[in-house]
């Protein structure tokens, strides 16, 4: 309300998350960080602008305006939002888009805040710590590319897994094969191959968990999120089932859930097991 940037799509939260806690649902907040229209719109200031249209947000290949990553004000919004969504009883906080932009003219960009000389990791990893923070005892994830799972460099984004490790009690790679180009290891079309491309980042995930480990004490757990959505192929109840199995394969004992992704939120049902 502060900022302008208020919408109310669920008119008594409390009495939702009751019933959910209720049936025994643990509840999750996810929380859109960098990408956000609504904040961009009502404080452009913040805002990623274009280099060749005067006046203009710059928007990604969805239409979709951005934050400045290194703006310090949006970074106590989203806090601000975080410890909102914590009073209200959710179990937990998801935060997603904690990256700059991936797609869209990348040349065109404009930061109002970033010097475009300070590396994009540092910038990230310091918003990691600062959630960190800023909920001590808030049980906190991070929703990271799938090539961070196998990718030595911050992919042009800023994220780098190890960051992640340090800084949450979940990170979750989002290893969707129709997001991998076509040709990584070999496979024309890697959405056709899900249980290895999921198998492989998954085992890259553990290797650098463990060596992580090796240097530093930590507590934080692998939970991938799973493709769920035809895109590349046809994602049904044996495709998904694939994903999942790949998870248990790579991680072993050190398992500890998955979750599943459709932006309409129709998932199928025939890939999970009964309770």
């Amino acid at each position: 309300e502060k900022y302008g940037a208020e919408q109310i799509r669920i008119s008594n939260v409390d009495s939702l998350i009751d019933k959910l806690h209720e049936e025994g649902i643990y509840v999750v907040a996810r929380i859109t960080v960098f990408q956000d229209p609504m904040l961009a719109r009502a404080r452009p200031d913040l805002a990623v602008h274009s280099k060749t249209e005067a006046d203009s947000l710059w928007f990604d290949n969805m239409g979709l305006a951005w934050i400045d990553p290194a703006a310090k004000e949006s970074w106590d919004y989203n806090i601000a939002i975080a410890k909102d969504a914590v009073n209200h009883g959710f179990d937990e906080l998801n935060f997603d888009y904690v990256r700059f932009p991936s797609d869209g003219d990348l040349r065109d960009m404009s930061f109002p805040f970033w010097d475009e000389k300070v590396p994009k990791r540092l910038i990230i990893r310091e918003f990691f710590k600062e959630l960190r923070q800023e909920l001590p005892d808030v049980k906190i994830s991070i929703d990271l590319f799938g090539l961070s799972t196998v990718s030595s460099n911050d992919l042009g984004i800023g994220q780098i897994i190890e960051d992640g490790f340090e800084n949450f009690d979940y990170v979750c790679p989002m290893v969707y094969p129709s997001h991998y180009a076509d040709g990584f290891r070999g496979y024309q079309n890697p959405a056709e191959y899900p249980y290895e491309v999921v198998k492989y980042s998954m085992e890259g995930a553990l290797r650098k968990l463990m060596i992580y480990k090796q240097s530093r004490e930590t507590n934080v757990q692998l939970r991938p999120w799973l493709q769920d959505f035809d895109l590349g192929a046809t994602y049904d109840a044996k495709m998904v089932r694939s994903e999942i199995q790949a998870v248990y394969d790579a991680l072993g004992n050190d398992f500890n859930g998955f979750m599943l992704w459709n932006s309409w939120n129709y998932y199928t049902k025939g890939a999970l097991e009964p309770e």
